[in-house]
């Protein structure tokens, strides 16, 4: 008698996927037909809220987490249900949806007890979630809510707040990773179309995980840890050499410094008792030198004195020597510059012509401020007028109408013809060009007559009347006198002369100003040259006596001069020797100057400088080497620190090309040291390196040997569960198997490593020392460690199990031979590798189950397309899966009459949505097994077989 089983007994769904209700019986083999789109894979899928619990681990092939969840949960009253029958009484596991208001959102919750759809209506309506639990509890039933991760540890049989038991899946872990191994079963029992070789290879290790030794592994991260050492080494190596020739030079440096060290040492002793020996020394011969200038200077001060008094008389004459020069060079200059004139008159007569000159135009342009220009026009015509008429008188003195009228008339009838007539006709001379008068003298009775018309001091004549009482003849009288018209002559020429040039001056004043300026400039020009003349005379009369003097003060200059050259010679003899004395002092104090400077500027030998090499060389410690000496010492300490910087300098870049093993060393000294040593011994340096590196090589093994060891369990794993699937035939084949088809690149260099590392580990003595193996080995494995590198380089550097093979498919028909497939969809028919792939993932889910709870446990699976599989095919597959524990629920357009109940969804389909409620169950029985049974239900629906 079979073990009674537990879990799902019926699954319901109410207002939602398109059915107004959907009760399915899960105890039995179910057959849902219709036709396609109709809502079986709809209903089906609804079973992952129950079991799953977090939407983010289920799957609903095309649509989308969100479209799902607005499709189960459209409504507020949208319910799915299953009951599930446990060990210890029936338990119902529900979730509601919370509607548009509620964001499409849903709650499950769960109580004990059975599942009886009426406590969900009222008056045919269904209820609310809050409605729901108070009428639950007026029957008696405490539901709780859930949250998904308490549903998740309740259904594999963890502990949570809420006092129900719900363990329908008893995992032998409830690990992360188990749950997330069986999710992927779980969904792969909905979804068998979506399996691949892939999936099924990752469910194997995932199945498979508790009996193998380890998972992946960051193969770069072990190998970075194995041979972290080894490349700090090899990089400290490869830095070393790369840095040579700043190490050599570095070396060169430190040999260097280490000289100059001793002969700092050798040097500072020395000079300290030089510069004792010299400041003795040096203030005994300043005080010597200071004595003997002061007598040579008190020597010189005595001939100063006496010479000051012959000094000063030379200055004197020298002054009064040059005065006289200058006496007679004044005369000289004056001499030759009146070379010409020999009389005073002549440069008085320039005065007086330069000052008429001058004083004629100042008065002409003082003038011409007085009148106008139409003023002097007229003026001028005038006294051209005049001047014409005395020229005229003065030249018919003696032969004018005048006179001969005087001959005949009486002065008073002249002076009335002169009134009555123009003056100018009386100057005019007798003859053809002025008068002319007849031999016989009727010009007398003519004028008679006129004379005759003169009454007092009016003419008159027949019709006319003139008074020329107001008339004044003109003075002709002075006509006779010569010197009287020849000075009225010369008066009106000058008049004329002033007034054109008053004239001149007033149409350019600025020129006439400046002509005037110029003609003054000429008087006291020569006024100077009058006074000059007559200095000139002055001193020529004094220049023989000045002679005299000058020939005087030369000869007792001359005197002098001798006795003074004597004074010099001896003064500048005295001069020299001070000069000397002074130079020498100078140079002591130059010296001691420069000592002092070199001293402030010496650095006293630190304490702890370490002595180097010992200065074995002659040194020359006289006193006058001290300076060279000192000047040494300084030079040998600049040296020193140029050899301190250069090695600074060379010491970073040597850092700089990544030789940094020595920094931890506090000492730089002892740092040098240990590099220099290491460069000079890096043949030693790599024979180290190389101990290493195949140290390492065991390291790596290690981790590839557990990877290995998974691969041989993970085959004898697949070999058990081959023999257990192949207990029974598998569809109409005469066998199949699981194998692995091996990564055979990555197994060769992964044993490589392996058996290098076994190598190296064998006897006491490891081989790991032995450096006079060939090279070949090291070789390989660093190819097999970078073919490694390289295969794990796609996959976040982790190297596990899985890249070591890849599933394959042993697919044997009967009375053939085994062939390998790669790819399980193509491995057989539809049907046969629908049958595979579902029982392969019943024996992995199994696998993970506890082996003493796994045989009383009840979970359904869905053969969506369930008619590809034949009907013997079929009722073998249905047999096994019942012993195995799973119900299956076969999909397809028409009844599948391998199942029990089957149920048609196109007969519950309505306006509302698909109602199927256990009315609609049809109950399947084979004609043979009908009449052979006795206790039938007569209300029983029944679909027999045909």
């Amino acid at each position: 008698m079979s073990k009674e089983r537990y879990g799902i007994r019926r699954f319901a769904l109410l207002n939602t996927a398109g059915y107004s209700l959907g009760l399915f019986p899960l105890e039995e083999p179910l057959s849902v037909y219709g036709a396609n789109n109709l809502g079986k894979s709809a209903s089906i899928n609804a079973l992952q809220f129950p079991i799953l619990a977090r939407m983010s681990d289920m799957s609903f092939g095309k649509y989308t987490l969100e479209q799902s969840r607005r499709f189960y949960f459209a409504t507020d009253t949208s319910y799915i249900l299953v009951e599930v029958s446990l060990p210890h009484g029936p338990h119902v596991i529900g979730v509601v949806g919370r509607g548009p208001g509620g964001g499409f959102g849903h709650q499950f919750f769960a109580y004990a007890g059975k599942l009886d759809l009426a406590h969900y209506q009222k008056n045919d309506t269904c209820l609310r979630q809050k409605e729901l639990f108070t009428n639950l509890e007026r029957e008696g039933l405490k539901a709780y809510e859930l949250k998904p991760d308490e549903l998740r540890r309740l259904l594999v049989g963890g502990h949570t707040s809420i006092p129900l038991d719900l363990t329908l899946i008893p995992l032998r872990s409830t690990s992360e990773q188990s749950l997330k191994t069986f999710r992927a079963l779980f969904i792969n029992l909905l979804h068998m179309r979506e399996i691949t070789a892939a999936k099924l290879k990752q469910l194997f290790l995932d199945a498979f995980e508790h009996s193998l030794r380890s998972g992946s592994v960051d193969y770069i991260a072990a190998c970075e840890e194995a041979f972290r050492d080894v490349r700090r080494m090899e990089q400290d190596y490869n830095s070393l050499v790369a840095a040579g020739p700043l190490v050599e030079a570095l070396a060169n440096g430190v040999k260097q410094r280490d000289i100059l060290r001793g002969k700092l040492h050798r040097l500072s002793p020395l000079l300290d008792s030089l510069l004792g020996t010299w400041s003795d020394y040096a203030s005994a011969r300043k005080e010597e030198l200071t004595l003997q200038a002061e007598h040579y200077r008190n020597e010189q001060d005595s001939l100063q004195n006496d010479q000051r008094g012959g000094t000063q008389e030379l200055m004197r004459l020298e002054r009064e020597i040059s005065g006289i020069q200058r006496w007679l060079g004044e005369l000289s200059v004056l001499k030759h510059r009146f070379a010409l004139v020999d009389d005073v008159k002549v440069l008085e007569q320039q005065l007086l012509a330069a000052k008429d000159a001058h004083d004629e135009l100042a008065g002409a342009l003082a003038q011409s401020r007085q009148f106008s220009a139409e003023d002097l026009d007229e003026r001028l015509r005038d006294l051209e007028k005049r001047l014409k008429s005395v020229k005229q008188q003065l030249d018919h003195a003696d032969n004018n109408s005048y006179a001969k009228l005087r001959e005949e008339f009486s002065q008073q009838d002249v002076e009335r013809l002169m009134r009555l007539f123009n003056s100018s006709l009386f100057s005019l001379p007798l003859g053809e060009h002025g008068i002319t008068l007849d031999e016989d003298g009727q010009w007398v009775k003519s004028l008679e007559h006129i004379l005759d018309g003169f009454k007092g001091e009016r003419f008159e004549v027949p019709g006319l009347s003139i008074d020329i009482s107001h008339i004044e003849p003109p003075a002709l009288q002075a006509l006779a006198d010569r010197a009287a018209l020849r000075d009225q002559k010369e008066r009106l020429e000058k008049e004329l002369k002033q007034l054109k040039t008053q004239q001149a001056v007033a149409s350019d004043r600025a020129a006439s100003k400046t002509q005037t300026e110029a003609l003054y400039q000429q008087v006291l020009d020569a006024q100077k040259a009058l006074e000059d003349f007559r200095r000139a005379q002055t001193l020529s009369a004094e220049e023989g006596e000045k002679l005299e003097q000058l020939a005087q003060m030369e000869a007792a200059q001359d005197e002098l001069k001798r006795s003074s050259d004597a004074f010099t010679e001896r003064v500048q003899q005295l001069s020299a020797k001070l000069q000397l004395v002074g130079r020498q002092i100078g140079d002591m104090e130059a010296k001691q100057r420069t000592l002092d400077d070199a001293l402030r500027r010496r650095q006293l030998l630190p304490a702890d400088l370490p002595f180097g090499t010992p200065f074995m060389d002659p040194v020359d410690d006289s006193m006058d080497n001290l300076l060279p000496l000192l000047n040494d010492y300084q030079d040998s300490w600049q040296g020193l620190l140029r050899a301190d910087g250069q090695i600074d300098a060379l010491y970073a870049q040597v850092r700089l090309k990544g030789v940094a093993k020595f920094d931890s060393e506090d000492d730089m000294e002892r740092r040098l040291h240990l590099l220099i040593n290491a460069y000079a011994h890096r043949t030693d340096e790599a024979l180290t390196l190389g101990k290493a590196r195949r140290a390492a090589v065991t390291d790596i093994a290690r981790t590839l040997r557990n990877i290995r060891s998974d691969y041989d369990s993970l085959e004898h794993q697949l070999a058990l569960f081959n023999r257990e699937i192949n207990k029974r035939q598998v569809s109409n084949l005469q066998s199949f198997r699981i194998v692995l088809a091996p990564n055979k690149e990555a197994l060769k260099h992964i044993d490589q490593i392996i058996h290098s590392a076994g190598q190296y580990e064998e006897g006491e003595t490891l081989s790991v020392f032995d450096l006079s193996q060939s090279a070949e080995q090291d070789n390989k494995n660093e190819e097999a460690k970078e073919y490694l590198a390289r295969l794990v380089a796609a996959n976040h550097n982790q190297l596990g199990l899985k890249d070591l093979f890849e599933l394959a498919f042993e697919i044997t028909k009967v009375h053939g031979q085994p062939v390998i497939h790669t790819d399980i969809d193509g491995a057989a028919s539809n049907g046969t590798t629908m049958t595979i792939k579902a029982l392969t993932n019943m024996y992995l889910l199994l696998h993970l189950m506890d082996r003493d709870q796994a045989g009383r446990v009840r979970l359904p699976y869905y053969l969506d397309e369930a008619a590809d599989i034949d009907e013997k095919n079929q009722a073998a597959l249905l047999e096994t899966s019942l012993q195995l524990g799973f119900v299956p629920i076969l999909a397809s357009v028409k009844p599948q009459v391998s199942a029990q109940v089957a149920i048609d969804l196109e007969g519950g389909s309505g306006p509302n949505g698909i109602y199927i409620d256990e009315a609609d169950w049809k109950y399947i029985r084979r004609h043979d097994a009908v009449k052979a049974t006795v206790n039938v239900q007569a209300d029983e629906p029944e679909l027999d077989e045909i």
